[in-house]
């Protein structure tokens, strides 16, 4: 089997995962309640503009921002349409996180040796 045939029985494994059946089905019941699917997505968002803000080192809007987290957090939880999603995200999110970091991993072993110096030597700087 070549490097493409197993790239696509991957993809194939990927979309018959539990995690992507569960989060499949629970975006189909998210979706017929507009108002919990619109708080979903903000609190989504929110989560990326947070993580964005702390990376950026923008620690006084990040604050702010995660206050408002918070504050979503709790709607969120409160209602089982937009939690159920919110945990088959999560859960989605970090299958997809392992199998990336595995295949990261394997393509920055032997051979990339001169990247993973001058990437290293960056960092130095």
């Amino acid at each position: 089997m070549n490097i493409y045939d197993e790239a696509y029985a991957l993809a194939k494994a990927l979309k018959e995962s539990d995690e992507q059946k569960r989060l499949v089905e629970a975006e189909k019941a998210l979706k017929t309640n507009p108002d919990a699917k619109k708080m979903t997505a903000e609190y989504l968002v929110l989560q990326q503009k947070v993580s964005y803000l702390q990376m950026m080192h923008e620690k006084d809007k990040a604050e702010k921002e995660y206050k408002k987290l918070q504050d979503m957090a709790v709607l969120v939880s409160n209602n089982e349409l937009a939690a159920a999603y919110v945990q088959a995200f999560i859960r989605w999110n970090q299958m997809t996180s392992d199998i990336n970091k595995i295949v990261v991993d394997a393509m920055t072993g032997e051979g990339m040796d001169i990247v993973k110096e001058a990437l290293e030597e960056e960092k130095g700087k």
